[in-house]
Formats: structure tokens, sequence, C-alpha cells
């Protein structure tokens, strides 16, 4: 596993490499995306360890953290408007997807599954618990997040005039090695707890904390772009294994599916926008159903605020666990005659 980790982030970092040179959006996550799935799908073997897929949220955690004042918490109970657009969404989500994968002829539960808008990992978890097809759900899923991210990364990238990464360019230092080990513990404390996403919202508490209390912390650029690396990497892995055939039986109905959660959550958002204070940009990454760690790394790119982001899709996270065991007596009920 080693040797094949070590092959797709070699890949990865030239696809990042390419995309710089191209001035594309968030080159080193999107260029590194595309160039593992292409190759993944030619047949090369492609992977990334868990350990360091893990690591690589936990890092965007940390960065994420060091940004967050406690001052600018009280500001939740103002985006009570795109919380209520964000639970309309999941059930436009849930019904719509279902409603195109069952075209597909995969079953009603593996539909429901497929239509999950949310984590990759946490949905595939709760299908394999359920007995379900992880072959169709994964190729869904990966071409979901493929669509979503680069077009959520596109869309915005119209809309921000100014698209840079705000970090440290400075070297490490061992000063810097205490915040790390500080997420390190609160990564372990997360998992003790059973709390979701340990890895990524352990070292984000982490980043609060040491951003409270006054230092002034920031992750050099050169592990924060590693991190995207990595994170754009893992996605494109997702296609190791999988056979042309497949993807254009699922392809049509996840590109489909990606499609309609895009236009969806566009119109969403222009309507928040509309009668609130919110920007349509900050409500559209926190609407679409993309990954925690790819929204989150689109939103500090462009300069928006990832707590707004990141705890949108909190909150949509705990609520699919809660509703699943719902769902899955609801798709394994008799059938209407």
């Amino acid at each position: 596993m080693l040797k094949r980790t070590g092959i797709t982030v070699g890949l990865g970092f030239l696809g990042g490499w390419l995309a710089t040179l191209l001035s594309l959006p968030l080159a080193w996550m999107l260029g590194s995306l595309f160039m593992v799935m292409c190759l993944s799908l030619m047949g090369v073997n492609t992977g990334i360890d868990k350990r360091l897929h893990r690591s690589a949220i936990a890092l965007l955690g940390l960065f994420i953290g060091s940004r967050i004042q406690a001052d600018e918490l009280l500001g939740l109970v103002l985006w009570y408007p795109s919380v209520l657009a964000m639970l309309v969404y999941m059930a436009l989500m849930l019904f719509g997807g279902y409603w195109i994968f069952n075209y597909a002829n995969v079953g009603r539960m593996n539909a429901m599954f497929c239509a999950y808008p949310g984590s990759m990992n946490s949905a595939l978890v709760l299908a394999e618990r359920a007995n379900g097809d992880l072959r169709w759900i994964a190729i869904s899923h990966s071409l979901r997040l493929v669509t979503v991210v680069s077009g959520a990364a596109i869309v915005a990238s119209f809309f921000v005039d100014d698209v840079a990464l705000r970090s440290s360019t400075s070297s490490f230092s061992i000063m810097d090695g205490l915040p790390l080990v500080l997420a390190a513990l609160c990564w372990w404390l997360g998992r003790l707890l059973k709390i979701p996403l340990p890895e990524f919202l352990g070292p984000m508490a982490a980043g609060a904390i040491v951003a409270n209390l006054g230092f002034d912390y920031s992750l050099p650029t050169w592990i924060v772009l590693t991190a995207f690396l990595v994170l754009g990497a893992s996605v494109g892995a997702r296609f190791s294994g999988t056979q042309w055939s497949q993807v254009i039986s699922m392809g049509r109905y996840g590109i489909a599916f990606a499609l309609f959660a895009l236009l969806v959550a566009a119109l969403m958002a222009w309507l928040v926008s509309s009668f609130t204070h919110l920007s349509f940009v900050a409500v559209l990454l926190a609407l679409i159903p993309g990954g925690v760690g790819e929204m989150a790394v689109i939103a500090m790119v462009l300069d928006i605020d990832p707590v707004y982001v990141v705890s949108h899709h909190i909150l949509r996270l705990l609520l699919l666990i809660f509703m699943t065991p719902l769902m899955i007596r609801l798709a394994n009920g008799p059938v209407k005659q």
C-alpha cells in the first residue's frame, strides 16, 4: 500500500503542477483529482492509504480551526435562513435522487444510498451495514463527488475576483509542532467520544483553542497545499479497479444526479442570497453535497468563512445518520402493486 500511495501522490503532484501552469482554479486539488482519476480508469493501480487521507483531513481541520474566533460564533443564529434551505434541499436530493437512481434498476435501498446527499464514506459504511451493493453506490458517489467538487470550484470562481490561499509562507519550526500535538490529542479524544468525523472536528477544535488563546498560528502554505493534493488524489483513486462499462452503465445516472444537485443548490442559494445578507457563493458551498473537506478547501481558497460552510455539512451529516434507520425501513417496505 505504501508503494501504491507514493505512486498516486506522485501522479497527483504531476496533475497539480500541470493545472498550476494552466492557471486552473484549485489547481492542486482538481489537477490531482483528474490526473489520478483518468489514469485509474486507464488501468493504473492507484490508492491512498487511509491514514494519509485522514491526516490530510486533520491538517485541514487544524487550518480551519485556527481561523475561528469565539465572537464570530455568535453569528450562528443569523444563519437560520440557509439552515432551513438546507433542510428543504436535503429532502429534494433524497426524493429526486431516489427517483433518478430507480431508473438504474439497482433496487430501492441501493437507490436510496446512491442519492445520499452527504459524506461518501458514511454512505458506504451505512450501506454496508444494511447489506447494500457497495459497487454501484461507490461509483455513483464518486461521479457525484467529482462533478460537484469541480463544478462548484469553477462556478464559484466566476463570482469571486481574488482566488488565493491565505496562510503562512514561513518555514516550519518546533513551536509549530505544539498545535499539531494538540490536534492529535483532540483527534484521539473525538474517537474516544465517538463523535462523527473525529479526524476533522478534533483538530478543528484544537486550532480554535490555539487561536482563541491569543497565539498567532498558521500552517505553512506547502503543508496546506500538500493536504489539498492528497484530498484530490484520494477522490480520483476511488475509480481504481473500476471498469469503463461500469462507469458508462451507472455514469449517466450519477452525473444526472450531480447536475440536478448543482442546479437545485444554485437556485436555492440565489433565493437565500436575494432575501438575506448571505452571499450566493457561501450558501452554494454550504448546500451542495460535496465532501466536507473538499467544500472547506474551496471556501478557504475563495476567502469564504469555512466555519459557515462546514457547520452546514456537519449538521446535514448528523441528520442523515439519525434518519438512515427510518429510510432503510421505508426502502425495505412492501412494494405497492
